[in-house]
């Protein structure tokens, strides 16, 4: 059994990830229960503990029997040759040896906070950074729990962690590449035919996705791109001006300002991975 975990910052281009990652033969996807169990579980989560603090989330309710201890068990059980998970680092709780493998393969998926947080959604025709900020109000726990993630990893797996930038999945060729270096790292055979898929309504059916995550995506339309696509495309990062986003967002300026150095830290480690 081969397991695979992608520890990801908001908009990074992780779904499009995984749906090139899901294709990988006797696989299954864990696609954000943990933060969801998080969010909404029907226990020790936010939703039973502060729900005043749950922001744009806060008329989802909670679905009995999910929560923390569910979503591991569940995990845990999964007898797929190849478990792959999503999730953010946070969201376990500390609970790091009840998930992490000895032997899994750790991928880091980050990006600039300018990109992510001037991320903007078509389908909800707002700016990702708002509903996002009215959950949690400090967004640097996204790259910070990065840091923390490839501190536990190192003593958890054998295997050293492996971080990746969004950019690098910009294009078709930097995609190719950081598919084939999962693959090479996990010890799965890389073709082609990882690199495409199906474009479907909701979020990929083969998944293990919490119900929760479908009703806010229909709301939101967090993945209502990737959702209509079949690959990665060649794309340029657009150009962010900071000074003019300051004449009307100076809070997402301070964030952005507050990030930037974790980030810098991250993909200034030794465990990035260099594209030719």
């Amino acid at each position: 059994m081969v397991q695979i975990n992608i520890w990801f910052v908001p908009r990074s281009r992780s779904t499009a990830l995984m749906r090139c990652l899901s294709n990988i033969p006797d696989s299954k996807v864990f696609f954000e229960n943990f933060i969801w169990a998080y969010l909404l579980g029907d226990k020790d989560s936010m939703h039973t503990e502060r729900p005043e603090d749950l922001g744009v989330v806060k008329n989802i309710a909670t679905v009995p029997g999910v929560n923390t201890n569910s979503i591991i068990q569940q995990w845990t059980e999964n007898q797929a040759k190849v478990k792959i998970l999503k999730d953010l680092f946070f969201a376990l709780k500390g609970r790091h040896e009840e998930v992490i493998e000895k032997d899994s393969v750790n991928i880091f998926l980050v990006r600039d906070p300018e990109y992510v947080f001037t991320s903007f959604l078509p389908t909800a025709n707002k700016l990702y950074y708002y509903p996002v900020k009215s959950v949690f109000p400090d967004l640097r726990v996204f790259y910070e729990c990065i840091l923390d993630g490839i501190e536990a990893v190192t003593k958890l797996s054998s295997k050293q962690p492996l971080i990746i930038d969004g950019t690098q999945l910009s294009s078709k060729d930097g995609s190719a590449k950081v598919v084939k270096a999962i693959c090479e790292k996990a010890g799965i055979e890389f073709t082609e035919s990882l690199l495409t898929w199906k474009p479907t309504e909701f979020l990929d059916p083969t998944w293990t996705a919490p119900a929760t995550l479908e009703a806010s995506d229909v709301e939101q339309g967090f993945f209502a791109r990737v959702n209509t696509t079949t690959s990665f495309a060649d794309s340029k990062e657009r150009v962010v001006d900071l000074e003019e986003l300051a004449k009307e967002h100076p809070d997402m300026i301070e964030d952005i300002r507050l990030c930037k150095p974790i980030y810098q830290k991250i993909i200034s480690m030794p465990y990035m991975l260099k594209l030719d």
